[in-house]
């Protein structure tokens, strides 16, 4: 998905908010933003938002002096730890059913209100309601169905990861086909998201075998991401793309995918003619 106007409000205030995570000084803050903007000014916007959204971080950190910083760590510890507390009251939960695909997935996909990238100021209360209503909202049964059964004839699932805290129900969800999955993960820090160094704070085992992107951008961009990443996706029966950010950056890809999250955006929204945060079963060639 191309970036469009529209997106350009929500790539200024992450501009903004990385700018403040990355410096006290109101001086670089201020650079931070402005750089930022000519960036966007003088693109053509042919590159998802995503893309963007990488430029607009590799910017922040140079200006603030360290490439390596992880802006968005306190975050990232603040949503892996609500992730835990909530599977310790999935049982409160009426809906939850641990032996049922459905609510394994249900929860997996609910995860990603986790997402500090596109809230900012998210309210955590808030993500637990979203968390809770996601059992009863609506879902695409057949799309669910499709998903259950390439699931069941894959021999290799590439699992691309999304967000801290979202990830610690993705691995409840992968229980059901773990011997088949190999993890992918971003290559750089990027807003929330999961790298290598957060897998065993989110409970993943050492022995499941990991691939990264190689870059920073918060999806998934074949065409900036390193060989072993491309070689896993063109291996793979099946690829399982969680959050907004790899449905932006991955929706032509040619191979057999489903992508899983909550709609969190207007524009997306819009394109894909979905109500604002529910639930998305979107599989492509399969």
């Amino acid at each position: 998905m191309k970036t469009c106007l529209e997106c350009l409000p929500c790539l200024t205030n992450n501009a903004i908010t990385i700018a403040r995570k990355c410096s006290g000084d109101p001086v670089v803050q201020q650079r931070i933003v402005t750089e930022s903007m000519k960036m966007l000014g003088s693109s053509d916007l042919h590159y998802p938002a995503p893309y963007y959204a990488s430029k607009i971080a590799e910017i922040a950190l140079t200006l603030s002096g360290d490439l390596e910083a992880d802006p968005y760590l306190a975050e990232k510890e603040k949503s892996t730890r609500l992730a835990k507390q909530l599977l310790g009251e999935l049982n409160s939960i009426p809906e939850y059913d641990p032996s049922s695909f459905e609510s394994r997935l249900r929860l997996a996909i609910a995860g990603n209100i986790l997402d500090f990238g596109v809230y900012a100021d998210l309210d955590l209360k808030d993500a637990v309601d979203t968390i809770r209503k996601a059992f009863t909202r609506p879902i695409d049964r057949e799309a669910m169905r499709k998903l259950e059964a390439k699931i069941r004839e894959a021999s290799r699932i590439l699992y691309i990861l999304d967000n801290c805290g979202e990830a610690v129900f993705d691995r409840v969800f992968m229980e059901l086909f773990a011997e088949k999955v190999t993890i992918a993960v971003r290559g750089k820090n990027s807003l929330n998201d999961m790298t290598r160094k957060e897998l065993a704070v989110s409970g993943f085992d050492a022995s499941v075998p990991v691939v990264d992107n190689g870059s920073r951008i918060p999806g998934s961009m074949l065409e900036f991401a390193g060989e072993p990443f491309r070689e896993a996706m063109k291996s793979a029966d099946l690829i399982i793309a969680k959050g907004q950010g790899n449905f932006e950056t991955m929706d032509e890809i040619p191979y057999p995918a489903s992508f899983l999250f909550l709609a969190k955006c207007p524009v997306v929204t819009q394109r894909i003619g979905a109500e604002m945060r529910s639930i998305q079963i979107r599989n492509v060639n399969f």
